[in-house]
């Protein structure tokens, strides 16, 4: 489903004159509420995004705007610890890290807290000193992470660099959009509208907002459900658990 089809009348912006009762042209032609509402949708989306990251099973969501997968190369810097995830990336989330010092091998980097490092954090020799370059720990903080081990200049040389993978953000609708459809499986663009339309009638008309709420949650049952089992190649295993006595 588009953002707005004021041709076809079946954009998401159409459906919502529909479920406030707006009417035809309502919010579309009037660009105070046209503001308003794809920011209701907008918020609507963020919702429906972070049920969908509650729910999902291996099957890992992505916004389906994108033609690529969320990975992401950086490169490394000689005798520095701290990294910035680069803006570009627009990373909500972070699935994994590998590090290659060698700019050939990588290996996959596991978390660890600088709380649990017990040498001084000044130290960065002494520090380095207890960690491996084939084994290496990354401690994720605000928008990038702390690196152990540091790679060297000659390393940096040979094309050090950091691999990650990631959840990145939605596309935000914008008012001017068209054409632009929702990052979701097309089940469940309709409750973006019904999302931005029950925001705005919790104001206006508290019956309209109760049965946009009874949708909107029916709606959200079903989200949770689809993208919870949407890998149907997984195979679950339950093993029993046998009391130590026996």
């Amino acid at each position: 489903m588009v953002y707005s089809d004021t041709t076809n009348k079946n954009g998401i912006i159409q459906r919502c004159e529909d479920y406030t009762n707006i009417g035809d042209g309502g919010i579309s032609g009037d660009s105070t509420l046209l503001y308003k509402f794809t920011s209701h949708v907008n918020e609507a989306y963020a919702d429906i995004i972070r049920e969908i990251l509650l729910s999902q099973d291996s099957f890992d969501w992505d916004d389906s705007n994108h033609t690529d997968f969320p990975i992401g190369t950086f490169a490394l810097v000689a005798s520095q610890r701290d990294y910035n995830f680069p803006s570009s990336l627009n990373l909500l989330t972070l699935k994994r890290v590998d590090i290659t010092y060698d700019g050939t091998n990588y290996y996959r980097a596991t978390p660890i807290d600088s709380s649990e490092i017990a040498e001084g954090l000044g130290n960065d020799s002494s520090i380095d000193a207890l960690f491996s370059k084939t084994e290496p720990r990354y401690d994720p903080k605000a928008n990038g992470f702390w690196l152990y081990p540091m790679a060297s200049a000659s390393e940096v040389a040979s094309g050090a660099k950091a691999r990650i993978e990631f959840t990145r953000k939605f596309d935000e609708f914008v008012y001017t959009d068209t054409s632009q459809e929702p990052g979701i499986d097309r089940t469940f663009h309709d409750l973006l509208a019904i999302g931005a339309s029950l925001k705005y009638a919790i104001a206006k008309d508290a019956k309209k907002a109760g049965n946009l709420k009874t949708l909107w949650d029916e709606g959200m049952e079903r989200l949770r459900t689809y993208y919870g089992k949407r890998n149907t190649d997984a195979q679950l295993i339950m093993n029993p658990q046998i009391p130590d006595y026996l």
